[in-house]
């Protein structure tokens, strides 16, 4: 009998083992790993544009919140944050700081999709036409200018380098008017509404090697329509045109340079066409063709880097 029970003792404990190692098996095998990118289908933030200052006593931070849409019940994906310029804007957990004067794009990622914040850093923010007049005659190179939402009736030419004019959004700020970056650099319009009835060009940069960069921008015209202008004689080669969550809506040309050598880096992420009686398209500009840049035709719209 004693003998028996010697035998049967390492024998159960070994049936144990093997009945531990099968179920170890079949439940790490129901557990499936997730792929970020599968389940995203998009990512929107509470807000796209922020205005923020480092003086004392004024608001330096703000909280901005990712929504995530899962085409996966229950799935569970991290959000990473990043900031396009440090120097300007630091963000941890969604938590947005001011460091410096400026202008830094906030990106939220998950899997493969991402959305942004605009934040723009500085203490000048007007509320009406007068005062934007008093700041762009005001502004020196490197100007941060905030609209705060309104109407603004008149045209504004910013005569400085490397200006930056950024609305409260989209939906609440207009410009019935042009915006002109008359002294070239990098120059950066966002959040806002500008319509050129009749005009030349909705909003444009001129100077040798100029840059514009548009988000969440709306640009059109009547009649004649008006044209979204990386331009004048003196653009030439090197000058950059990138456009991003933008549309052009009752424009005569959406895309226009008139100089040879300009818009040889182009991007386009999330540009929308709306074309009304007075629509029209250019299909080429400046010597796009010879440098092999794509312009989507008129109501198509482009994600190219």
């Amino acid at each position: 009998m004693k003998a028996s029970r010697k035998f049967l003792a390492p024998l159960f404990v070994l049936v144990l083992a093997f009945a531990a190692l099968a179920f170890t098996a079949c439940n790490s095998g129901s557990e499936e790993e997730i792929d970020p990118a599968g389940v995203v289908s998009s990512v929107t933030l509470n807000q796209t544009s922020a205005f923020l200052s480092v003086s004392e006593g004024a608001e330096n931070s703000v909280a901005l919140t990712a929504t995530l849409d899962l085409s996966e019940e229950g799935a569970e994906v991290d959000t990473t944050w990043s900031t396009s310029n440090g120097a300007v804007a630091s963000v941890s957990g969604g938590t947005v700081t001011a460091v410096g004067n400026g202008v830094a794009v906030i990106t939220a990622t998950a899997g493969n999709k991402s959305a942004t914040c605009v934040v723009a850093v500085t203490d000048t923010v007007v509320s009406d036409a007068a005062g934007l007049a008093s700041a762009a005659a005001a502004a020196q190179n490197g100007a941060v200018i905030a609209l705060s939402a309104g109407t603004y009736s008149d045209d504004v030419t910013f005569n400085a380098q490397n200006v930056s004019l950024v609305g409260a959004g989209a939906s609440f700020v207009t410009v019935q008017g042009s915006v002109t970056f008359a002294g070239g650099g990098s120059c950066f319009l966002s959040g806002m509404t500008v319509t050129a009835e009749d005009k030349e060009s909705a909003v444009s940069v001129s100077g040798a090697g100029a840059s514009l960069e548009l988000r969440y921008a709306s640009l059109g015209g009547e009649v004649y329509g008006a044209n979204l202008a990386l331009s004048s004689e003196s653009s030439g080669d090197g000058s950059t045109l990138r456009v991003y969550d933008s549309s052009f809506t009752d424009v005569w040309c959406a895309l226009y340079a008139d100089s040879v050598g300009a818009l040889l880096r182009t991007s386009f992420t999330g540009v929308t066409y709306q074309y009304g009686s007075a629509g029209g398209y250019c299909p080429a500009f400046g010597d796009a063709a010879e440098t092999g840049v794509s312009v989507p035709s008129a109501g198509e719209q482009t994600d190219a880097a």
